[in-house]
């Protein structure tokens, strides 16, 4: 039985309603990370802090990577004795605290980096517990059938939010000043909360209640091939999108490209493109299923992956090319987020749908931090074109064990 069952085995009616409750969520998750990853580095880089301190806010994605670590005590929480979920409480809650640190940061100047530091590393655990909630929440909410619209907003809402920290932030602090930025977004934040306020999730709370061996824990999900499985295709069917992700920048500079367009190519350009990709995503997981639909995502990136490596080498680098090939890049990788979020959530529990996932998120977290850092040491090692090269192969070894992965699933009876 999966997550969206019922205790009597059918399946819930999907309400509507959930989607904007959740869209609203993510996008506020996105807001966060949009203000640590593109917002706050430029305005810091303008205070002339410098460029050490600055990449100290990689650590923000330490505790994304880490956040099944305190998944077992936010599910326990979550999920009632009785079955019943505080799934809602858990999310609103949640949200006034990122809220309240961003207020509490408008007081805090951005010279003084430990303290802005240290409020941000809060703000982000905070908002994991957010989303291991909100995770849980649309598994239980949204039928299987049916789950790939949530998969949508998830998506997407995360590339609006990027956009609302990074780019509208910036322009806000240019115009109005650090402190109404910051309050600026600690009200976007509450206000993208305000549809989950009013979802009735009362009527719907109608789940297996947990024997007391299965309790939500770390210790019933590693014990549980499937979550293996997921961790698995996980690694393995991003790692060669992950491998070049972080190159893109320093590609186009390289080739002569001008900072403006690279920034306004990695800004609009990534945004829209990612946008795009989530519904291509959607609508191909919608006919074909999520697992058909990962399968094509992955022979489009590979072919995508053996052009770019030979325009590289053919010296077929003319700008409108560059940017065409890598808007194809972006599209396909939101594509393939929306796909396997969507397959990933079949293998979830019904009694811990929020720990099964984050583990799932988690190695994801993990993998594209140390395939990132290992692109970048070797492109400046071997350069950019093997590369690429090595990112096709292993796209290549992708496609070979993809059908390998679902055989082991179909055992533990997953289609």
């Amino acid at each position: 039985m999966r997550a969206a069952d019922t205790k009597n085995g059918s399946t819930p009616l999907f309400n509507i309603g959930v989607l904007p409750s959740i869209w609203g969520i993510y996008i506020a998750q996105g807001v966060l990370g949009g203000l640590t990853f593109a917002g706050l580095p430029t305005i810091l880089r303008s205070q002339h802090v410098s460029l050490g301190k600055i990449g100290l806010l990689s650590l923000v994605m330490l505790i994304w990577a880490i956040k099944f670590l305190w998944a077992q005590p936010v599910e326990r929480l979550r999920i009632a004795p009785t079955g019943r979920r505080h799934s809602c409480k858990i999310i609103l809650r949640g949200e006034c605290v990122t809220a309240g640190l961003l207020c509490v940061i408008t007081f805090w100047s951005p010279q003084l980096f430990s303290g802005l530091l240290v409020l941000l590393l809060c703000a982000a655990v905070s908002a994991t517990i957010v989303d291991i909630a909100c995770d849980a929440f649309l598994i239980e909410q949204i039928p299987e059938n049916e789950r790939e619209k949530g998969n949508m907003a998830q998506v997407g809402g995360a590339y609006i939010g990027l956009v609302l920290g990074g780019s509208v932030f910036v322009s806000l602090y240019g115009v109005l000043g650090w402190r109404i930025g910051c309050f600026v977004m600690a009200f976007i934040v509450l206000s993208l909360t305000v549809p989950m306020l009013f979802y009735n999730q009362e009527n719907r709370d109608v789940f297996p209640v947990s024997p007391q061996e299965l309790r939500p824990g770390l210790l019933n999900a590693f014990r549980r091939g499937e979550i293996w499985c997921g961790i698995v295709l996980t690694i393995m069917y991003e790692m060669s999108g992950r491998l070049v992700q972080g190159l893109t920048g320093p590609f186009l500079i390289d080739q002569g490209i001008s900072l403006n367009a690279v920034g306004i190519f990695n800004g609009i350009g990534g945004v829209v493109s990612g946008l795009c990709g989530t519904i291509v995503g959607g609508m191909m997981v919608s006919r074909a299923g999520a697992k058909n639909a990962m399968y094509m995502i992955a022979i489009c990136h590979a072919v995508l992956l053996a052009v770019i490596f030979s325009s590289i080498k053919l010296h077929f680098l003319s700008t409108p090319i560059l940017f065409s090939l890598f808007v194809c890049e972006a599209t396909l990788m939101a594509s393939s987020f929306v796909a396997s979020y969507s397959r990933l959530m079949i293998l979830t529990s019904p009694y811990q749908p929020g720990i099964d996932f984050t583990l799932f998120q988690s190695a994801s977290a993990i993998a594209a931090a140390l395939l990132g850092v290992s692109g970048s040491v070797m492109a400046g090692k071997i350069g950019y074109d093997k590369v690429f090269l090595f990112s096709f192969l292993l796209s290549i070894a992708t496609i070979v064990l993809i059908p390998l992965i679902n055989y082991f699933m179909r055992k533990y009876n997953y289609k």
